[in-house]
Order: C-alpha cells, then sequence, then structure tokens
C-alpha cells in the first residue's frame, strides 16, 4: 500500500488486549494506525496519542490525522464493576461514545466499527444466538453496549455519508506475538484459570448448578485474532459502501468451564486444585453465537479452535510469571 492509498485508521483503546493485536494486525496490513488511549503500550509504527476519549485535545487529533475510519473499543469492560458502579460504566461507555461520534461527524469521519458484546443478548432462550434475536442485556455494561448500538443506528438514519458495523464479541481469549489479556486483577476465566494453574494455586469457578450439561456456564470462547480479523473485514465492507448492522462475531461453538479446566490441565500435564464457589451476578448460563450473517457480508469466519485459544493463553502467561 503506497502513501498515497494508505488508509489511516484511528483506534480508541488500542493498547487494551483487543485493541493491541488490532492495532498490530492493522499495521502489518499497511493501514496507518493511530492509537487514542490513556495507557500507553509498547506498539511498533503505531502513532500513540496517550490521552482519554473525554479529552479535549480528541477534535485536534481527528482534523489532524483525518482518519478514513475510526474503530472504537475504549470502554469499561468489567461487568462485575458495571454492576457495582454503573455510574462510571454509564458515564465512559455511553456519554464518551456519544461524544466521540459527534466529533466523527464534524471532522468528517464517516465509518465506525464499534466494539459492542453478546452481553445484549441476556439470557437467551435460543441455543445459536443470532442477530435477530432479541436483546435483553442482564447489567449495565451490557445495557451501556446495546444503548451505543442504538445511538449509531439513529447516526445512521440521520446522516447520508455516515455507515457502521457494531461487532458483538463472544468471550475473547487467547494471545498473539507477546499481546495479551493484561487487565490486573484478572477478571475473566481463562487468564484466570492458566495463571492458577502454572503458579500451583486453587482456582474458583463461580457456580457448577447451570442449567448445562455439566451445571458449569458455556461460553463461546473466541481468539483475539480472529475478533481482530473481524475488524479488519468490517472496515473493508464499510469502504466498500457496505450497509450498516450489527453482527456477532465468535468461535461458533461453546465450551464449558469444566471442559476448559480439562483442556488446561491436558495441555500443561497437571491436575488444577478447583473450588466451585457461588454464581456470579448477571452471568448467563450459556453463550453461542451464529456467526453467519458476517460471513455472508464481509467473508468473515473464525479461524481458531479451544484448543488454540488455550495454547496461545499458556504461552502468553508463561512470559509474565517469574518463578
Amino acid at each position: 500500500m503506497n502513501k498515497e492509498t494508505q488508509k489511516t485508521i484511528l483506534v480508541t483503546g488500542g493498547s487494551g488486549f483487543i485493541g493491541s493485536v488490532t492495532c498490530a494486525l492493522l499495521q502489518q496490513s499497511g493501514y496507518n494506525v493511530i492509537n487514542i488511549d490513556r495507557t500507553k503500550r509498547s506498539l511498533d509504527g503505531i502513532t500513540q496519542y496517550p490521552f482519554d476519549v473525554a479529552n479535549n485535545q480528541l477534535k485536534g487529533v481527528l482534523e489532524l490525522t483525518k482518519p478514513d475510519a475510526v474503530i472504537h473499543l475504549a470502554a469499561n469492560h468489567s461487568v462485575p464493576k458495571s454492576v457495582g458502579d454503573p455510574a462510571s460504566t454509564y458515564y465512559n461507555n455511553v456519554a464518551n461514545s456519544i461524544m466521540l461520534l459527534e466529533q466523527c461527524i464534524a471532522s468528517g469521519v464517516n465509518h465506525v466499527v464499534f466494539s459492542s458484546t453478546s452481553s445484549v443478548y441476556g439470557n437467551s432462550d435460543y441455543l445459536l444466538n443470532s442477530e435477530t434475536d432479541p436483546t435483553n442485556p442482564l447489567t449495565p455494561y451490557g445495557k451501556s453496549k446495546l444503548m451505543i448500538e442504538h445511538v449509531l443506528e439513529d447516526f445512521d438514519n440521520a446522516y447520508e455519508d455516515f455507515s457502521y458495523t457494531a461487532l458483538r464479541y463472544f468471550n475473547a481469549a487467547g494471545s498473539y506475538e507477546g499481546l495479551g489479556y493484561q487487565l490486573d486483577p484478572k477478571e475473566h476465566l481463562i487468564p484466570i484459570l492458566v495463571e492458577k494453574a502454572l503458579l500451583g494455586e486453587k482456582f474458583i469457578a463461580n457456580g457448577d448448578d447451570y442449567d448445562t450439561p455439566d451445571g458449569t456456564c458455556m461460553r463461546d470462547y473466541t481468539h483475539v485474532v480472529d475478533i481482530a480479523s473481524a475488524h479488519m473485514a468490517a472496515l473493508n465492507y464499510l469502504f466498500d459502501g457496505g450497509k450498516s448492522g450489527s453482527y456477532n462475531i465468535g468461535g461458533g461453538s461453546s465450551t464449558s468451564i469444566k471442559q476448559i479446566i480439562t483442556e488446561v490441565e491436558k495441555q500443561l500435564g497437571t491436575t488444577v486444585d478447583v473450588e466451585y464457589g457461588p454464581r456470579r451476578e448477571g452471568d448467563p448460563a450459556k453463550t453461542s453465537a451464529n456467526v453467519a450473517k458476517a460471513f455472508e457480508d464481509f467473508g468473515w469466519d473464525s479461524a481458531h479452535t479451544i484448543i488454540d485459544i488455550i495454547r496461545d493463553e499458556i504461552a502468553y502467561h508463561k512470559t509474565k510469571i517469574k518463578k
């Protein structure tokens, strides 16, 4: 891609788990990548502005860099924190997102890829979640993401040249070239389990009385590289004149906590000390994605299995744990 045709993509939250892998893949694919994130991260070849989306410099950065599209990932991602402190979740995920979209319109940025979530479905009656299913988010986090999907729909109706894709991720995991899950303290199951297994510590699972085959929650785990590649497929779709809409991005099958534990034990050749605690508020029994729409509209499908995800998670955490 030469400089004349090179597109500029501005990523909010590009220092995070999904954001850093997305930035890396975009840069490797020839895009000029701008990262706005209050945390600076070592990302080769990527221009970084270390401030919050709410910063008054945002307008200047948009006018200076003139991005062809924005991938909006910056958000409060913690489900438990959203239940305990809904105000900060709504402020960061809703108010800041609306402000960003307003600035995009003012600066002539007409394409947005939005990081949504499978949490918009809540406790679904369907074995596979499709984009046409009813939405019933159970937590402020899920509600905040669905609110912005509605806002995007309204922007699409109001502004003729504006288009978006809202990508409803299912559970992201895995790692890519040294980039992995870095939240501390950890809140996601696979990183917590892998760390506990490597350190020989007790792992506490949330609930074993769900209406699933083995009583533990089932999730559609999705490799972070597959999510990052979905961002690029969605960008190309929008650049080619694709219609706005929401899309499931998932691995396409569900794995229970007990099955995850078994696979971690198998790959590490060890036995994990497991204790089953009470359910966590807001956790549905099962999530599973129908990803046919993303495949039909922009040719995306997942390329990694749960075995790949756990292998890459283990490899990443081995580099972080100091024995």
